[in-house]
């Protein structure tokens, strides 16, 4: 999981500042807005990390037999 999630994380993190960003001017600079939308999608970046970690086994798994 951590090596999917190392190769994605520049680009993840450059997507996720960008969104919080949009959603800071959107909000009329509301900050709550902006870190809810920042910790949103931190946490699924994450979770989309071991979701595709687990993937990847499956797909390992089934190409063996």
């Amino acid at each position: 999981m951590w090596d999917y999630y190392k190769r994605t994380f520049v680009l993840v993190q450059i997507v996720t500042l960008l969104v919080a960003y949009l959603a800071y001017s959107a909000t009329n600079h509301s900050l709550v807005a902006s870190i809810v939308f920042f910790a949103t999608m931190q946490v699924s970046a994450l979770f989309g990390a071991m979701w595709a970690n687990r993937l990847r086994r499956k797909i390992e798994v089934a190409g063996r037999f």
